[in-house]
């Protein structure tokens, strides 16, 4: 296998800071390797492993802990622009984008569909309300 035929980054639909959405090009480290190179530190570990294993959860353990870790994958997985460059423009990500981000890393583009924009046409009801009557009698048969 050819090296330079492995992509190792892709340009990813974030979300934004006061709604919209920006592209980030994003690489997808692992926790397991930033862990041993010490990328993530020792008292964080436990956060990082219930991280690994479980995701984010909103009955997670210690919300600084989290936050720091996610904060370290983030600044190991985006490219282009870097966390430093982003740092150095004085703009901080949000809670949503560091998960958007750690979701990137672990699962793919695949899990961040929650976040793509609905489209243009779409009226707003995602409930079924809109759904035509008829597919619903349809749907009931």
């Amino acid at each position: 296998m050819n090296p330079d035929d492995i992509k190792t980054s892709q340009v990813v639909t974030l979300p934004g800071w006061c709604g919209g959405t920006w592209d980030c090009e994003l690489k997808r480290p692992s926790i397991l390797t930033l862990a041993a190179k010490g990328a993530i530190a020792n008292p964080l570990m436990k956060t990082a492993r219930k991280l690994f294993y479980s995701g984010v959860s909103p009955d997670g353990g210690d919300l600084a802990d989290e936050g720091r870790v996610l904060l370290e994958i983030a600044r190991a997985a985006m490219v282009k622009p870097s966390m430093d460059e982003l740092e150095k423009a004085g703009i901080e990500l949000t809670d949503e984008q560091l998960v958007a981000i750690f979701q990137f890393s672990q699962w793919g583009a695949a899990a961040l569909d929650r976040f793509r924009p609905l489209p243009a046409d779409h009226d707003g009801d995602i409930r079924g309300a809109a759904v035509p009557e008829q597919t619903q009698r349809d749907a009931g048969n």
